[in-house]
Formats: C-alpha cells, sequence, structure tokens
C-alpha cells in the first residue's frame, strides 16, 4: 500500500496538475477570454449602432409629427382663409345685391312719377278741352240751371 501513498506521486500529480492548469490557462483561457472580449465589443458595437438608429428613427419620427401638425394647422389656415373670403365674397355679393334693389326702386319710383306727371298733364288737357268745350256750348245758347247742373254732371262723369 505504500506505492499507493508514495509523496512523489502525489507530488508528480500535482506538479502535472498545475502545469496542466498553466497550460489550460494559457492555451484556453487567454483565448477564450479574448474572444469572448472581442465578441463582447462587437456586441457592444451593434447595440451602440441599434441605438443610434434607434435615436435618428426617433428623431426622424418626431420631425415627421411635426411636419404632419405643420401642414395641418397650414390647411386649417388655409380653410379659415377661404371661408373668410368667402364671407367677404358673400357680404360683396350682398351689398351689390342690395345697391341693385335699391337702384331697381328708385328707377321704379322716378318712372311711377313719371307716369303719375305725364297722366295729370293728360288730365289738365283734358279739362281745359272740357272747359273750352263747355265755355263754347254756353256761349252758344243761354244756360238755364238745369243745363248747368246737367253740364256739370256730363263734365264730372267724363272726369271721373
Amino acid at each position: 500500500m505504500e506505492g499507493m501513498f508514495n509523496p512523489l506521486t502525489i507530488l508528480l500529480h500535482i506538479v502535472n496538475a498545475v502545469i496542466l492548469g498553466a497550460a489550460l490557462y494559457l492555451l484556453l483561457l487567454k483565448p477564450v477570454r479574448r474572444f469572448m472580449n472581442a465578441r463582447k465589443e462587437r456586441v457592444e458595437a451593434e447595440l451602440s449602432r441599434v441605438d443610434e438608429a434607434r435615436q435618428a428613427l426617433e428623431e426622424r419620427h418626431r420631425l415627421a409629427e411635426d411636419e404632419l401638425l405643420a401642414s395641418k394647422r397650414q390647411t386649417a389656415d388655409v380653410v379659415a382663409q377661404s371661408v373668410a373670403e368667402a364671407r367677404e365674397r358673400a357680404q360683396e355679393i350682398m351689398e351689390n345685391a342690395h345697391i341693385d334693389a335699391e337702384n331697381t326702386l328708385k328707377q321704379a319710383h322716378m318712372e311711377a312719377e313719371s307716369m303719375r306727371r305725364s297722366a295729370r298733364e293728360e288730365m289738365c288737357g283734358e279739362v281745359a278741352g272740357l272747359s273750352v268745350m263747355l265755355a263754347g256750348k254756353l256761349l252758344q245758347r243761354e244756360v238755364t240751371e238745369k243745363d248747368h247742373e246737367k253740364l256739370i254732371e256730363e263734365f264730372l262723369e267724363k272726369v271721373v
């Protein structure tokens, strides 16, 4: 049993383990650590690019929303301006129609006044003619009171 617990064997096993550990450390751990660090850097770089792209996308989204809001405002302004212009045009049309109506009414009043004057002049002419005729009849004969009443009635019938 002595061969099993030989101190030299144990020491050789320990030295072998240390050499194996150092070799594994140098051969495997360092390259794996370098690989992992390089991969970590690539992932961080990729995450950084993704974050930059996300920020750029958010900025573009914000700009698009601002442009949309500006377009909505501009559209609202154009609509408001169009409504104001339409109201002004409607007001102008109403004023022109009112002026035309006043002019037509004035013209109708002038025509009515002209017709009234014409009718009055015509009536005056008829009255003058009837008066001359009445005077002529009176002068041709002697008029009695009955004749006078009869002439007045005839005159009134013709005038009215």
